[in-house]
């Protein structure tokens, strides 16, 4: 006799269906992931049932709809999170009226929970000068600074998303002898996609990489402490470099800068450079776009071409420059 419990069904879930059965990205599976830890702390929190005590009974279209509600007043997550969270439990309870039809009517009632609709904010991204005051504060001189300067250029060059930056590894990067420079990357869904580099970033990858020995599975981006960078570990990082962009480039303080901005910059720049809507949705690894073009397969020469559209950042010179303030040059030592 099967084993039709919450836990179980819920394990199955995972294992079976997202792992086994679907081939889930690892990302797919890490925010579903995330989205039962949250829903069980909330039934422990709120409804006061230890997570080991959960019957699917419970999970019932009430129950989700103030988890949901918890979502969003407690947790002041948006509606696109939201909606994320209820896809989770949706997909959950598709495989709970399949596995356990005696649940059927609950999943039902639970899967026609509806989706909220979003406000359709306009793009933000950054113009070129903003772009280049972000690198020029990169500081050259010191591991950090290298390993930032590359990570900017990496995300403006090619608008991957931050989780594809941070997975990253040594055997994904292409330099050789002819001035070819590609990155290999794996985005949502498992598709694959390979985008040429500028000989800038091309340059900073071979300055960066050589400083110390790496093999093939390592992850080109680490923390000071040589950990991988996570996505968080991103995202502080722009956060500190834009502060110090914002003294010399004042209209950054207007934006918040974001390492998906940067996929929205390399978007627009492409478009304003006259590259079709079609390539840059191969670019930027869509599987479509909302207009009559077909997706459609673009080599690598197609590529190139519509990089060598959009002009490098231009960095003036490093130059060092000492603190007015003594005292505080000599604090940060």
């Amino acid at each position: 006799m099967k084993n039709n419990s919450f836990q179980s069904l819920l394990q199955c879930f995972f294992l079976d269906r997202l792992i086994k059965q679907k081939n889930a990205s690892a990302y797919t599976v890490s925010s579903y992931r995330d989205t039962f830890r949250i829903f069980l702390k909330f039934m422990k929190e709120k409804k006061r049932c230890n997570p080991s005590k959960i019957t699917i009974e419970m999970v019932n279209a009430e129950t989700v709809i103030d988890f949901l509600n918890y979502i969003e007043s407690t947790r002041n997550n948006s509606v696109n999170t939201r909606n994320n969270r209820l896809a989770a439990i949706h997909s959950f309870m598709e495989y709970v009226s399949f596995q356990a039809p005696e649940y059927l009517g609950i999943a039902q009632r639970v899967m026609m929970i509806p989706f909220k609709k979003t406000e359709t904010r306009m793009v933000d991204y950054l113009v070129k000068e903003e772009v280049e005051s972000i690198l020029e504060v990169c500081d050259p001189t010191c591991w950090l600074g290298r390993r930032d300067r590359l990570m900017i250029s990496i995300l403006y060059n090619t608008g991957v998303r931050v989780s594809e930056l941070v997975s990253i590894k040594i055997k994904d990067v292409v330099l050789n002898k002819n001035g070819i420079g590609l990155i290999h990357v794996i985005g949502k869904g498992r598709k694959e996609r390979t985008i040429p580099l500028w000989k800038s970033t091309q340059e900073y990858l071979a300055d960066f990489m050589g400083e110390s020995r790496y093999s093939n599975e390592d992850y080109l981006f680490k923390s000071k402490q040589g950990e991988n960078l996570t996505r968080s570990g991103v995202a502080y990082r722009l956060d500190c470099l834009v502060k110090k962009a914002a003294l010399r480039c004042p209209s950054l303080l207007r934006k918040r800068v974001t390492p998906h901005v940067f996929r929205h910059t390399t978007a627009m720049h492409l478009l304003e450079a006259g590259v079709d809507i079609s390539t840059i949705a191969i670019w930027l690894g869509h599987e479509s776009i909302e207009t009559t073009h077909k997706y459609m397969i673009a080599d690598i020469r197609l590529k190139e071409k519509a990089l060598a559209k959009v002009n490098e950042p231009v960095l003036s010179e490093f130059r060092y420059r000492p603190s007015e303030d003594i005292l505080n040059f000599l604090d940060s030592l």
